[in-house]
């Protein structure tokens, strides 16, 4: 029996792959539907108990071929303010709702639709779908699959398309993300007597201000400004913790940022700016008032800009297909530098808009799913055929 899209569409946001629960059910059901489309299927098991990547190839193993890539997990729905059931494929006007509409389960049932359309062809390259856990969290799973696949000598892509939401518009660059933390010890005591400790939370305050010193300059240095929304590196602080009580000085404190740096730029500036600043300025003051106080600075995630060259052959093809004049950057981060970063071309090209992605009351147009099938159907022919 055909897959029907949007029987395949409702039965992907059915299932709960927020991205803090397991995912094999998931990808049990997507492995068999695509080994009954006869395409040879691996699972990829991660390092988190209870999640795996789906790698499946249609075609030749050994010989690169065309990868369309995408994530399995979502975010979650927590305190969202939901008119429908976000697990429920509900549609009105031309909307399909539901979490994951646009981001990004989409992609993934448009896939299934197009690679069911050759299964009985001979492909000249291999067609391979990708789908990754943990995406949300850090692209966890995308990188894990890389680094399987090199473990097992398989041949990488010759180039990837992923499906995050672009209205299929073609990105083919995109910021690097790199994630931090400052933990401050202070030394507590009674609230009357400030002297008698040293508190966390004033020194986190001034990590901050510093922070926001870094934002404000780095917007000086702009480049690219014909592709990037915003053309230049930027920061923000995303949490902050500390303290016990009002009356207590408080002896610990904690701020969490992150910050998005342009291509061609030094992914080490901010942080080493932040660190010159704690060692040279901040800590030798705070030691004055309590020598046993110290100011940690921790980088705790990092990914590289994607940066596909222009005129690299998937996209050409992905340019004219979609019928767009340029291709231009996406404001996200994606699993796209982490496959670029493998020796993979990757463009982002997929259905659904961004603006609609991680909100309640999520959603994509059903023109966006049609556009979608019809957009993959001609690149698989295109590349692949």
């Amino acid at each position: 029996m055909a897959l029907d899209l949007i029987d395949l569409e409702r039965a992907l946001i059915g299932f709960d792959t927020t991205s803090r629960n397991a995912n094999l059910n998931l990808v049990d059901f997507l492995a068999e539907r695509l080994k009954a489309l006869g395409l040879a299927v691996e699972v990829d098991g991660g390092h988190d108990e209870g999640k795996a990547n789906l790698y499946a190839t249609l075609g030749a193993p050994d010989v690169g071929g065309l990868m369309l890539a995408g994530h399995m997990d979502t975010v979650p729905v927590d305190g969202q303010d939901w008119q429908t059931d976000p697990f429920t494929l509900t549609e009105r006007d031309g909307r399909f709702y539901g979490r994951g509409t646009a981001d990004m389960k989409s992609y993934i049932a448009q896939a299934l639709v197009a690679a069911e359309a050759v299964k009985a062809r001979k492909l000249k390259l291999p067609l391979h779908l990708a789908f990754t856990y943990d995406e949300e969290v850090g692209c966890h799973g995308a990188a894990h699959l890389m680094r399987h696949l090199k473990d097992i000598g398989r041949v990488m892509p010759t180039a990837a398309v992923v499906g995050e939401p672009t209205n299929l518009a073609v990105f083919r660059m995109h910021k690097g993300f790199h994630s931090g933390r400052v933990t401050v010890k202070g030394v507590e005591g009674h609230s009357s007597k400030p002297t008698k400790g040293a508190n966390a939370i004033y020194q986190s305050a001034q990590v901050i201000t510093k922070l926001m010193e870094v934002a404000e300059e780095r917007q000086g240095h702009r480049s690219m400004e014909e592709f990037f929304e915003l053309p230049y590196t930027t920061l923000n602080v995303g949490t902050i913790s500390g303290g016990t009580a009002l009356n207590i000085i408080p002896n610990h404190a904690q701020v969490g940022f992150e910050y998005r740096t342009m291509p061609g730029e030094d992914p080490e500036y901010v942080i080493n700016q932040l660190r010159g600043y704690v060692k040279e300025v901040l800590l030798p003051t705070f030691r004055k008032q309590q020598p046993e106080v110290d100011i940690q600075v921790e980088l705790t995630g990092s990914g590289q800009p994607m940066m596909t060259p222009a005129g690299a052959e998937i996209e050409t093809i992905a340019l004219e297909l979609t019928g767009e004049q340029r291709s231009t950057a996406a404001p996200y981060y994606t699993e796209g530098a982490i496959y670029n970063e493998a020796g993979v071309p990757t463009v982002i090209c997929g259905p659904g808009d961004i603006d609609q992605a991680h909100r309640p009351n999520e959603f994509v147009t059903r023109d966006q799913l049609e556009k979608g099938v019809d957009f993959l159907g001609r690149l698989i022919e295109r590349v692949c055929l």
